[in-house]
């Protein structure tokens, strides 16, 4: 079941502006690219969503043990400009621990709404060496840390010529790419026991 849309850099409900009709806006933002997301995750919803997209949908794969898809927001329709992946289970360190994964076209700043930056694109953020890395359907695609809050970790890099974004809490559920994890573009293949959850904390940006 489809939620009504937020806004995709601080999560508040949209209105439609007067005297633009259908513009979707947000009254700390303006006009965005609407966040539509999902109350209850299921495999048919990643599918009607991955089917146009014009971005991948990630999701580690192998998903790390007690871990689950526990969320699903996509940006625009049809054909998703953004699409993120929310998971959820056992912090490496103890404790429970939250992924969000987002690809994104340049301009729609979802990524950024998740890492708690102000702008719509990392900008001058990617520079210097890499922090990390992950193996992005087949790729390696490095990934720069991003100075958030101390709340969570952020890192963004590119894959398949968009934006790809790890935004993780605590800061120390980190510790989850220490080991180049891999990740499944879901158009490709939504395998049948991928496993879903309930609705985590940081399913929208601003919460």
């Amino acid at each position: 079941m489809s939620a009504s849309p937020v806004c995709p850099r601080c999560g508040e409900e949209l209105r439609v502006r007067p005297g633009a009709a259908a513009q979707a806006w947000c009254h700390v933002h303006g006009a965005v690219t609407p966040l539509h997301h999902t109350v209850l995750v299921a495999h048919d919803a990643i599918a009607a969503v991955t089917a146009d997209a014009r971005v991948p949908a990630w999701v580690p794969d192998p998903m790390p043990a007690g871990w689950s898809v526990t969320g699903l927001a996509w940006g625009g329709e049809p054909g998703a400009r953004a699409i993120v992946v929310d998971t959820a289970g056992p912090a490496p360190l103890g404790g429970s621990a939250e992924l969000v994964l987002v690809a994104e076209e340049p301009g729609t700043g979802v990524g950024c709404g998740y890492a708690g930056l102000s702008g719509l694109d990392p900008g001058d953020v990617i520079d210097g060496p890499s922090s990390v890395a992950v193996e992005a359907a087949g790729q390696r695609a490095p990934l720069w840390a991003v100075p958030t809050t101390d709340d969570r970790a952020a890192f963004v890099g590119e894959a398949y010529g968009v934006w790809l974004w790890l935004v993780l809490w605590p800061m120390n559920a980190a510790w989850l790419l220490a080991e180049e994890p891999r990740l499944l573009d879901l158009r490709e293949r939504i395998y049948p026991d991928l496993p879903l959850g309930p609705a985590s904390e940081h399913l929208l940006p601003g919460r």
